[in-house]
């Protein structure tokens, strides 16, 4: 029996940069959790876009947002994972080097960019509503950061950073989300320790966990659960890591799963 779900967002239940769930799977969801399964939104989005994208569920679900370095609820921080500041302001240097690029920090709170690329950041708050708060200097601020975004204006993150990737391996963790993405966050930390912390929490074994996915950042997340499902749209390496894939985002593939377990659960 399924007692916990961890699911990844953007190409997995909505397409990137979606606003809101659509109805019937905000409904779905939400008989879900009326069923007694906890539900764990583990995204690279900020706890703030995803609790706006879940809209009347955010007080009911559990977040592993900043993929897995930051977890709890609504109205609780559980567990935080930052990157050290001297080697993250070392890997900020080096990735500005990097052609085409804007990097963006993020906090237990909101978004930060010192960059002139209004065009990105308006995209980001509007569609991923995102608060991005523009400064001087990322590297001069005080805060704790759990995340290093990078956006490739090329919209190849797979090549773009190659070299970047190589480079930093075994100092940080490091993975793509999609073609425009890199994401740098704490060496050992995942959606995988997300989800096994998760587990951990609720007293939930791997056999009773169910997981869905669709790119690099969800590899270990599917890996850390018996019913792992990777989208139709997933890419390779999360195909490879899942036990089945179902229908693609766009064609529903999340909904089809959720609702196999509200028939199973019946």
């Amino acid at each position: 029996m399924i007692r916990l779900i961890v699911t990844d967002i953007d190409g997995t239940l909505v397409k990137d940069g979606s606003r809101a769930l659509p109805g019937e799977l905000a409904e779905t969801i939400g008989e879900l959790l009326d069923r007694g399964i906890s539900f764990v939104a583990a995204s690279g989005r900020s706890k703030v876009s995803t609790e706006r994208l879940f809209g009347p569920l955010k007080e009911r679900i559990h977040y592993a947002t900043c993929n897995g370095t930051l977890m709890g609820s609504y109205r609780e921080q559980l567990f935080a994972e930052s990157l050290e500041r001297t080697l993250l302001n070392e890997i900020l240097a080096d990735v500005r080097s990097v052609k085409d690029t804007v990097p963006f920090l993020t906090g237990a709170g909101v978004m930060y960019a010192d960059s002139d690329e209004e065009e990105v950041i308006r995209w980001l708050r509007e569609g991923y509503q995102e608060d991005i708060t523009q400064v001087a200097d990322m590297s001069v601020m005080p805060d704790e950061f759990v995340k290093l975004s990078v956006y490739d204006k090329k919209h190849r993150s797979g090549e773009t950073f190659c070299s970047f990737c190589e480079k930093w391996k075994g100092a940080v963790s490091l993975s793509t989300a999609g073609a425009m993405w890199l994401d740098v966050y704490k060496l050992g930390v995942n959606k995988g320790t997300a989800t096994r912390w998760y587990q951990n929490y609720f007293g939930v074994t791997p056999e009773e966990t169910l997981a869905l996915g669709d790119q690099q950042n969800d590899v270990e997340m599917l890996r850390a659960a018996r019913h792992s499902y990777a989208v139709g749209n997933a890419i390779p390496e999360a195909k490879r890591a899942a036990r089945y894939v179902t229908e693609t985002c766009e064609n529903g593939g999340a909904l089809k799963v959720f609702r196999s377990v509200l028939d199973e659960n019946r």
